[in-house]
């Protein structure tokens, strides 16, 4: 297993060094007033901001996924989302070629189970349900474990924003993924340059995916509210003016979704 693994990671693509100034990062960093943080070994930067009360981080330095080549950005929210809700928009060609070396993979090896040592990203290409997405954004595609969700997730302003980053800031064919993973916010993308338009791209898209998110879960706690109301009204009414179960309106996928437990301020963000 390890063996094929690393064969998937020479499929991937192989590393270069960027040709990026992190001064420009660093300058970049000051003017917002967020925290600049240098890594030990000199070859990144980590900015550290805030969004909403919450942890946010940014992180550009060597790739650590295999699919992305070179230099790697990488965005973190605490978006403080429930756990189990997994939501993944990813670049239409960078998931065709995901799945397509990773078959190669799998049937050079004669493997018959998933790899768990891939990163999530990459196993929920063959685990999770694929969520039609609108015309705008038929560049990438959605997948989630509750495609309701999914759906109106990316509604909104955030449809709008990963519309306008393919054409502006990110590009056509550049690698994307943007995810929610253990109550996170996650963004990866190539980097190889770090241009005030690129980083603000980046955070601003990661922001709306935080933002549309928590309004879900919002919406999805004030149904169940109002459900734990009706129920406790007709709890107490007479059975005569009980109705009947199939008369009282159901929304599973609404109702699956729960309040989240809040991340510590000290949990590690990296992945």
């Amino acid at each position: 297993m390890i063996k094929a693994l690393q064969r998937l990671q020479r499929l991937l693509g192989s590393r270069h060094e960027a040709t990026a100034d992190p001064q420009v990062l660093d300058a970049w960093a000051e003017a917002r007033g967020h925290r600049l943080k240098r890594v030990r070994n000199a070859d990144g930067r980590v900015v550290e901001f805030d969004w909403e009360g919450r942890r946010g981080r940014l992180e550009w330095g060597p790739s650590k996924r295999a699919y992305l080549v070179g230099q790697e950005l990488r965005v973190c929210i605490e978006a403080g989302l429930p756990q189990h809700l997994e939501m993944l928009l990813m670049s239409r060609s960078l998931a065709q070629r995901l799945d397509s070396q990773a078959y190669q993979t799998l049937v050079q090896d004669q493997q018959t189970g998933i790899d768990t040592t891939l990163p999530e990203e990459v196993r929920w290409l063959s685990m999770l349900e694929r969520v039609p997405v609108p015309s705008t954004v038929a560049g990438y595609v959605m997948l989630s474990s509750s495609p309701p969700h999914a759906q109106r997730w990316l509604e909104g302003d955030l449809l709008s924003r990963v519309s306008r980053a393919a054409h502006n800031w990110l590009g056509d064919d550049a690698p994307l993924v943007l995810m929610t993973l253990r109550g996170r916010i996650y963004l990866r993308t190539e980097a190889q340059v770090t241009e005030a338009t690129v980083l603000d791209g980046a955070c601003n898209l990661a922001e709306a995916a935080a933002a549309s998110a928590r309004q879900l879960m919002t919406k999805a706690a004030a149904v169940t509210v109002a459900r734990e109301v009706s129920g406790s009204r007709l709890s107490n009414a007479s059975r005569l003016d009980e109705p009947s179960v199939m008369e009282i309106p159901m929304d599973s996928d609404i109702m699956a979704l729960g309040m989240p437990s809040r991340i510590g301020p000290h949990a590690d963000i990296n992945v």
